[in-house]
């Protein structure tokens, strides 16, 4: 017979069996038990995991092998075998992840280090934090827009339920199995979607730079990663074909509580997909701020830019309202086509540049100036506008084929997701423990 259900008094965790509990993770857990002393050997090696070296899918995805001398000031928080290491730091990242091996690692105090008590499993408790309710709940009490943080009380505050030890075992043995099945599919995906990619910009590469009809003469171009180009065609940077057109950055920049539901739309990088706008998920802000902000008034045909962190995203707009954050710059087409610009910006020759350009700080930062000195090969207006027909044909094609894998990958990441949370929650139950 079914366990009898009760509510949790928690509005996301909802009912949960009978014989469960409830408590705030500060009660089953310690939080940030050890550092690494200021007093420690120059010469000691660790290795780092930062914010960026942890995502939400993968968990830890690699170290930095470092001497403490050489060190971040941020590297210091120590870590053992079945802790789990929440970011405190650029929540929306959702860098989350287990500990399985802590031989000489050090993480960031971006992350807060929970060690379980006994009366927790530990992989059971990286699954529930893991589960999509109480990562909503970090996100709702996070602070800031660009870099928003929880601090750890406030962290700690936020309840988790949980069964006796030996359910929870059997839930994160269960969930180890089925996750593991999920992950396989999904990075058979991940892997399916990144060889289209790679070979969209390819295509789009041989064609803004060899042309379309390969029986016409061609010249050196002078430069040595385009090589040879067609004989008419000519290589300038792009600053004389277009003028940039950044977005407000004084005392009128919208604050977080100035952002709309609807309106008028004000992007940020994470709304570039590089095929376009994500509307989803759109900022706005009122006719009102609009018409005082400075900085760009968007136009149709306008290319968005990313020129701060993650250097190189970019779209093309369609619209004519709509201004821009501080991360990003307009490029209005002057004197060429703004999708032939478009396709150049989304080749390899713009890869090879922006790695050149680069002004080789941990944080990747690009000027509008640097950006003006991006060399492209320049074809006549008509051959411009056939080698964007033909591009705008065959990418649509692969593009529908990506689509069509993202949407599979999207229903079984959302399968994951709820699996998680049904199993940490007691909405479902591992029938052998029963």
């Amino acid at each position: 017979m079914a366990e009898q259900m009760k509510p949790s008094g928690i509005d996301w965790i909802g009912d949960i069996p009978e014989s469960w509990k409830v408590r705030p993770l500060k009660y089953l857990a310690k939080c940030n038990q050890d550092v690494l002393l200021e007093t420690t050997a120059p010469d000691y090696s660790f290795r780092y995991v930062d914010i960026g070296s942890v995502t939400y899918e993968r968990g830890i995805t690699g170290y930095q092998e470092l001497r403490f001398e050489d060190s971040p000031s941020r590297a210091r928080r120590k870590v053992s075998v079945g802790d789990t290491i929440i970011s405190t730091v650029r929540t929306y990242l959702k860098a989350i992840a287990i500990i399985s091996d802590s031989e000489n690692v050090i993480v960031s105090t971006g992350f807060a280090v929970y060690t379980p008590d006994e009366a927790i499993y530990p992989q059971y408790l990286y699954y529930f934090c893991k589960s999509e309710g109480f990562v909503q709940e970090i996100d709702k009490n996070s602070y800031g827009i660009a870099y928003p943080a929880i601090n750890t009380d406030l962290l700690s505050r936020i309840c988790i339920a949980y069964p006796c030890y030996e359910e929870q075992q059997a839930i994160a043995d269960f969930l180890d199995k089925e996750c593991a099945q999920i992950d396989s599919i999904t990075a058979d995906l991940e892997k399916q979607i990144e060889l289209l990619q790679q070979y969209k910009k390819s295509l789009i590469t041989e064609t803004v730079t060899k042309g379309l009809d390969k029986s016409v003469p061609m010249k050196d171009s002078g430069v040595e990663w385009l090589g040879k180009i067609p004989e008419h065609w000519d290589v300038e940077p792009i600053k004389y074909r277009v003028t940039f057109h950044n977005g407000d950055r004084g005392e009128n920049y919208p604050s977080k509580s100035e952002l709309q539901s609807e309106g008028i739309p004000f992007i940020n990088a994470g709304h570039l997909e590089g095929d376009g706008l994500n509307m989803d998920n759109m900022d706005y802000i009122s006719e009102e701020k609009y018409r005082i902000m400075g900085g760009v008034k968007l136009r149709s045909g306008d290319i968005l830019y990313c020129l701060r962190g993650s250097v190189g995203k970019n779209a093309i707009v369609d619209m004519n309202q709509g201004t821009v954050a501080s991360s990003l710059v307009a490029i209005r087409s002057v004197r060429i086509s703004a999708k032939y610009l478009y396709y150049c910006l989304n080749s390899h020759i713009e890869e090879v540049q922006r790695y050149l350009w680069d002004n080789g700080t941990a944080q990747p930062n690009l000027s509008a100036d640097n950006l003006g000195k991006y060399k492209i090969c320049i074809p006549p207006v008509e051959e411009q506008m056939t080698i964007v027909e033909y591009l705008n044909n065959i990418c649509s094609q692969i593009d529908n084929l990506i689509i069509g894998k993202r949407k599979q990958l999207s229903t079984i990441q959302q399968h994951k997701k709820s699996l998680i949370y049904e199993y940490v929650t007691g909405k479902k139950r591992v029938k052998e423990v029963q």
